[in-house]
Order: C-alpha cells, then structure tokens, then sequence
C-alpha cells in the first residue's frame, strides 16, 4: 500500500482526484488516527471518528490545488486538519459555555511517566508556539498529542532510529513544559 500512495503523489496530476485516491487507499489509518485523538480527549461529545475523518476530507478537499510531497506530508496535514476542527469545535463550545449552554472538560495527556491536564487549547497554543520554535518539534508533539503515535511508529514514520525520536521527544517534552509553565 505504501508504494501506491507513494505513486500516487509522485504523479503530475494534483489535487482533489488524488485527495479521494489517497483517502481510499488509507482510510482504515486515517480513521485509527481520528480514533486515537478522540480517545484522548474527554468532551463529552458526540464527535465520532468517521465525523473527524469526513471533516477533514471535506476541508482537504476545498483548494484546488492542494497537492503532497509524500506519505509522511500527508498523515501531518491530515493530523493538522484534525487537530484544527477539534480546536474549531472546542472554541465554539466555549462560547456556548459562556452562554451557559456546555461545560468544557480538560484532557489527560501522559508525558513521560508523569500526567499533566491539559486543555485541548492549551495544547493547541503551545504547538503553535513550538512551531515558531522548531517545526520538527511541534510535527513531532502533534503526532504524540493529537495522533497518538508511538515513539516506534513516529520513527518508522519517518525514517529514523527510535533512539533518535526518544532524544528529539524529550527535548519537546522540556520545551513542552516550559511553555506550560510560562503560561500558568
């Protein structure tokens, strides 16, 4: 499957036709991917991971010239896309909150061997800050936080030592707390 995708994106033709083609062959990945950023957040809504995915194709599929270097590119647009309707979605909530309609609840992420609470906005802000940082590191935090990868799987992904991945992860987590920290 991976050297058809990866025939795919290396043909001249772009955009939505290779979008569905993509889709088609990755689907089962990109619902795993949807699956495992709901599993960890507790909102408390009715967001399934066929939504997410659907989302996410139709707000992929709006340019027209969109168009991907390679599978990794693809899976952290994907991620991104994501990422970005569950913010989106949470935003909204809150101003239904600050009409009394909904509660907004924090998400559980595990660093390491230690919990920390974060709220989906928290770690929304601090991504965008460590993509100002260092892009790798936020790519790398947003396949943790958003993607629910594992260091192997990232590493695989692209094309590393996990060794590596265990060093750069826990260089993000620092810059993680930190800007944490910075915030409270």
């Amino acid at each position: 499957m991976k050297n058809q995708i990866t025939k795919i994106l290396s043909q001249q033709v772009k955009g939505r036709d290779t979008l569905d083609q993509i889709f088609n062959l990755m689907y089962p990945e990109i619902k795993k991917l949807a699956n495992a950023q709901l599993s960890r957040l507790n909102t408390g809504q009715t967001i399934t991971p066929t939504v997410l995915v659907n989302e996410c194709y139709m707000k992929l599929a709006k340019p027209s010239n969109l168009s991907f270097e390679n599978r990794k590119h693809f899976i952290c647009t994907v991620a991104k896309c994501m990422r970005q309707f569950l913010v989106d979605k949470v935003r909204k909530n809150m101003r239904l909150k600050r009409a009394g309609a909904i509660s907004h609840e924090p998400i559980t992420q595990i660093i390491g061997e230690q919990d920390v609470n974060f709220k989906l906005l928290e770690i929304d802000e601090i991504i965008t800050k460590l993509e100002l940082i260092d892009v790798d590191m936020a790519q790398l935090a947003e396949l943790r936080f958003f993607s629910g990868h594992s260091l192997q799987e990232i590493a695989d992904f692209q094309k590393v030592s996990k060794r590596t991945i265990i060093r750069k992860w826990n260089m993000t987590k620092s810059f993680i707390t930190t800007l944490y920290n910075e915030e409270e």
